[in-house]
């Protein structure tokens, strides 16, 4: 046979397993009700996000007194980021008033010290530790954590939007929003509906049955992967574009700069890979270990290390991308979030080690054939 011929059978086979593995997604009531649990689930935290606008006077703005309460705020609230100067002004304000409210400190005595510390420059941890020796004080650079936002006046909180809009799109920095909560809830989803890739054919009988067939291995693992990629690329899709026509709605409701590209820059970026990987350990392990479902716990440690918090230079305890983490989170308040350093290495470096696996996958299945 021509090798012409060869490749475009080849093809062909490949182009079947996908067509089929689509077939069975879409007759499982499973995937729809998962699809729209993440639609519903993403839409639950992003929109807040929708609301933005400028604002017309003061009292829009409410005046929050819980800490909780600010932290969670945002712009949306009328809430802007405070500078290293007032941060370090409210962080010594709330430190004295601990002192006076749990050390017995008068107040003549807790602007002393917090004079004196003012005086002193000494960054958050310096202050911290200088407290902790000489008060039994624990924890004080908290308090400077605490203070990152303030409440802001109608003109400083629009001049805020303004300024921060002359440098992205309001739909660039939704997009990162958008790909922060639709990376946990498509990775979870992910993780259920990958399983039925796998699961009818480790039954043993058609699991021999396979593997006597005269079917090759790359058309066998590629086929089953990337329909099952297709699958998951299908309800991608279908949320970005609904959410893509709401911003780019609101946005010009509100007089933002909107482009319609920038969500799906964002999916291609920050999901896509990851879903890859995702799928392609799946692929690994079901190859394997002639079962699927030994991914499901595999894969749900594997998110929790890429959520793991870490210890950051400032001493405070956030987000840093991991090594290899399939999900790429933006916890910044809405106009700060920034691409995380490395983050377009590690997507890169996810699809490198995508490829390796798919490859390993291929060759175990290979050895296993009966011919």
């Amino acid at each position: 046979m021509p090798a012409d011929a060869i490749g475009k059978r080849g093809a062909g086979m490949l182009k079947t397993i996908m067509r089929m593995e689509l077939k069975r997604y879409f007759r499982n009531p499973i995937y729809y009700i998962g699809a729209i649990v993440v639609a519903l689930g993403v839409y639950n935290n992003v929109s807040p996000y929708l609301t933005i606008r400028y604002f017309n006077q003061d009292s829009e703005i409410p005046a929050l007194a819980e800490y909780s309460e600010i932290d969670d705020a945002d712009i949306m609230e009328g809430y802007i980021p405070a500078s290293k100067e007032e941060q370090y002004a409210m962080g010594l304000e709330k430190i004295g008033q601990v002192m006076m409210d749990e050390y017995g400190f008068r107040p003549a005595e807790a602007k002393e010290l917090t004079g004196k510390l003012e005086k002193s420059n000494l960054s958050f941890m310096e202050i911290a530790e200088y407290m902790e020796s000489n008060y039994s004080f624990y924890g004080a650079n908290t308090y400077f954590y605490e203070s990152k936002m303030k409440q802001a006046s109608a003109e400083e909180a629009n001049h805020y939007i303004e300024a921060s809009l002359k440098e992205h799109t309001y739909s660039n920095y939704f997009s990162r929003k958008y790909a922060d909560y639709l990376g946990v809830y498509i990775i979870f989803y992910a993780i259920l509906m990958f399983a039925f890739l796998f699961i009818r054919d480790s039954k043993r009988d058609i699991y021999e049955l396979l593997h006597t067939k005269p079917l090759k291995a790359w058309q066998y693992i590629i086929g089953k992967l990337f329909g099952g990629m297709a699958a998951m690329g299908f309800v991608v899709g279908m949320i970005t574009l609904l959410f893509d026509i709401i911003v780019m709605k609101n946005g010009k409701a509100a007089g933002f700069p909107v482009s319609f590209w920038d969500l799906w820059l964002a999916v291609i970026l920050y999901i896509l890979p990851n879903l890859l990987m995702v799928a392609s350990v799946y692929t690994g392990i079901a190859v394997l270990f002639k079962n699927p479902l030994p991914a499901v716990p595999a894969l749900v440690l594997y998110m929790i290390y890429s959520n793991m918090g870490s210890r950051l230079e400032d001493g405070s305890f956030g987000y840093k991308i991991r090594k290899l983490a399939i999900l790429v989170r933006f916890p910044d308040v809405f106009f700060e979030t920034r691409t995380p350093p490395q983050a377009v290495f590690n997507q890169v470096f996810l699809l490198v080690c995508a490829m390796l696996v798919i490859a390993l996958s291929i060759t175990v299945w290979k050895r296993r054939r009966v011919y």
